[in-house]
């Protein structure tokens, strides 16, 4: 079964799109609304969904309503649980974007309007994250954010006072007009944090106190990192990219898998058989391939633009 969120917006109007929907393995709508309606949670442009522990945790993107909510279930059926973060409880967090875990209670999630990667300790249970201690990565003696871990190379964000780390450790922000560029998607792996620097077209990769340990070639508008066998992939344009990551963590080379195009790739998700499933943002569907990257027949249509896509 897939787990898919779409970009949504404007939840009054189109309801069915500000919700989790499930797909079968032929691509048939299983149910546009995983979860559950509660009280007091608006579901508003939903990006990244993780399944971590027991819990499916959920990024809610919209400038108004800007928060991580995790919830409890199974199949097409999940329940409210709790709000991991909101601006109320860690001010960084605006238009966030993509979230993940490491092994040692801590999260990890990009929010795209502050160009950060602000790092949570998890409670025990799971429910409730908390700004974590800044890391020594940071410059000293600057100001930052409750729980910054990564910092952008421009200072003063929406409004919010910080102090500027130069590139290539800080993040690249630009601003062409109203379209803003800035830090997407996050991947863990062997004791250190990937990050998608998408106006500097780049990959980072950061150590467990947010110091910069190396950086990919510069690729053409990445957007998504996946990880599968200890190689990692990234989508954002119309070929899909990948890297066997050097141990230990530095810097590494993305190439493109021949003969694979998706127009506007987005979610990205391996099976257990290797198989593999790529978001089309812009045409509005899921392909699949093989564990070779072959085409397989595979039918699924959705009512918006994916953004995130989970096997489960």
């Amino acid at each position: 079964m897939l787990l898919v969120t779409l970009h949504g917006g404007k939840p009054g109007a189109h309801p069915h799109r500000n919700n989790v929907h499930a797909y079968d393995k032929d691509g048939n709508l299983m149910s546009p609304s995983v979860l559950d309606d509660t009280d007091g949670v608006i579901l508003d442009e939903l990006r990244s969904i993780r399944l971590f522990g027991k819990f499916l945790y959920v990024v809610n993107a919209n400038k108004n309503q800007n928060s991580v909510f995790c919830y409890e279930g199974s199949g097409t059926r999940y329940r409210f649980a709790g709000t991991l973060v909101s601006p109320s409880t860690c001010k960084g967090v605006l238009h966030p974007f993509d979230l993940v875990f490491d092994t040692a209670g801590h999260s990890y999630l990009s929010s795209q309007d502050t160009n950060l990667v602000t790092r949570l300790s998890v409670s025990a249970d799971g429910k409730a994250g908390a700004p974590a201690p800044l890391p020594a990565g940071l410059p000293s003696g600057g100001t930052f954010l409750p729980g910054t871990f990564v910092g952008s190379n421009t200072a003063n964000l929406c409004g919010l006072h910080t102090t500027a780390v130069p590139s290539p450790a800080g993040l690249t922000y630009t601003a062409d007009g109203l379209k803003k560029h800035s830090v997407r998607g996050l991947a863990w792996n062997n004791n250190a944090l990937y990050v998608v620097d998408q106006p500097a077209g780049r990959v980072k990769v950061y150590d467990r106190e947010g110091r910069l340990l190396g950086q990919s070639n510069k690729v053409e508008t990445p957007v998504h990192l996946t990880l599968h066998n200890g190689d990692l992939y990234v989508t954002g344009a119309n070929s899909i990219l990948k890297a066997t990551l050097p141990d230990p963590p530095g810097d590494f080379a993305l190439s493109t898998i021949p003969g694979v195009k998706v127009k506007n790739a987005s979610g990205m998700a391996f099976t257990d058989k290797g198989n593999v499933y790529i978001a089309s943002r812009t045409e509005n569907t899921i392909l699949k391939f093989d564990a070779d990257f072959r085409p397989m027949e595979f039918h699924c249509a959705l009512p918006d633009n994916p953004e995130f896509i989970l096997h489960v």
